[in-house]
């Protein structure tokens, strides 16, 4: 997603930008990414800020079944010139010159999605994931395994509690 100066210059306002996910390298990710940005210029740069939204594809830690989920990403970027405020490792600070006349935001947006991805995934919260003897889904239907409770091997940890 390239931006040009022109563009930063006049302002961006709510602008929305259509990403293929193909050229940020996100494969769970449906065709495209739509960005909505804006731009206001500051005294040290630019502040480029909105959201990214895209649906994902996500297979549950629970029951593993394939879902689709729409995240949102926040995106707030500042473009500057300032050497000294890019030295501070901020992930959000760019270091773009006057000579610059374009920057490609390709890398970054990609970063933010990632960011995005959840730890957990979870097709519901009420995910009864899946039983660990026989493999059967329990969103579907209930099992008729029989557990035999003596073969805990965490019925020790409870005696520590105690």
């Amino acid at each position: 997603m390239i931006l040009y100066r022109t563009e930063l210059d006049s302002g961006l306002n709510s602008k929305q930008f259509l990403v293929p996910s193909s050229t940020l390298g996100l494969d769970k990710t449906k065709k495209s990414v739509k960005c909505v940005l804006s731009c206001n210029k500051t005294s040290t740069g630019y502040r480029i800020y909105g959201s990214a939204f895209y649906q994902a594809k996500f297979s549950c830690d629970r029951c593993l079944n394939a879902y689709e989920k729409k995240i949102k990403a926040k995106i707030d970027i500042l473009l500057t010139n300032n050497k000294n405020i890019a030295k501070e490792k901020n992930t959000d600070v760019i270091l773009f010159t006057m000579s610059d006349g374009f920057i490609d935001l390709s890398s970054i947006l990609r970063d933010i999605i990632i960011v995005e991805k959840p730890f957990k995934s979870l097709c519901g919260d009420n995910c009864k994931g899946i039983c660990y003897s026989c493999g059967l889904d329990l969103n579907l239907r209930q099992c008729n395994c029989k557990f035999d409770s003596s073969l805990n091997e965490f019925k020790e940890l409870k005696n520590l509690i105690k």
